[in-house]
């Protein structure tokens, strides 16, 4: 915890989902991986969730892109690999964690990574801003997405935002995981494990920018 940012291996999640319901599942996963403060690595692939995708106006993923894709059981093994021994980062996280968590459990296994949050970092050090959903912030860095809303550029582009904040963290003397403790980071991995809701006229749903 006492390590410089630097230090660690971090690895940028973002997940895109049949729906935002607690029985819904990832249908596309990307992975960006930050080692010794570069860009070194990226893991991206779609999953059949194996149930109807109902969320496609938001990431523009349809059933048949996802027919002969490998469930996340096929790939689960490469993405435990792919994240071992790292620093979990994502914006939002309790939304991308919680859907990684889900699908863990279904395989009788869990996370055990602490977990950054790049939307709970930028409410800290940009409390002037009027919005600190992605999009916003990555117009706000100079950062391109050139295919928002899709797993691996989002992870990309998440990846590039968190790298910029680090140096403004490491100017105000957060330079070590511990240090982000003031603001409850990082989180640790039972951090998501009772399902946070929301109630709407549909039901129970958990939101991606709210939480």
């Amino acid at each position: 915890m006492d390590k410089p940012l630097d230090k660690h291996t971090f690895v940028v999640i973002d997940v895109e989902t049949t729906g935002i319901s607690q029985l819904d599942r990832i249908c596309e996963i990307g992975l960006t991986k930050i080692t010794n403060g570069e860009i070194t690595d990226k893991l991206e692939t779609l999953i059949n969730p194996c149930t109807g995708i109902t969320n496609t106006i938001f990431h523009g993923i349809q059933d048949w892109m996802v027919e002969d894709a490998p469930t996340f059981e096929a790939v689960a093994s490469q993405i435990a690999g792919f994240i071992d021994e790292t620093v979990l980062i994502a914006h939002n996280a309790p939304f991308d964690m919680r859907f990684m968590r889900y699908e863990l459990q279904r395989l009788d296994t869990d996370l055990s990574h602490h977990a950054l949050c790049t939307l709970k970092i930028s409410r800290k050090i940009h409390p002037d801003f009027p919005a600190h959903k992605l999009d916003y912030l990555l117009e706000q860095y100079n950062i391109i997405n050139e295919c928002a809303h899709r797993a691996g550029t989002d992870a990309d582009s998440e990846a590039k935002l968190f790298l910029q904040m680090k140096k403004k963290l490491e100017q105000q003397g957060l330079g070590t995981l511990g240090s982000l403790s003031i603001w409850g980071l990082p989180y640790e991995h039972f951090w998501c494990e009772k399902v946070e809701v929301q109630h709407s006229n549909n039901g129970k749903i958990l939101t991606r920018d709210d939480l």
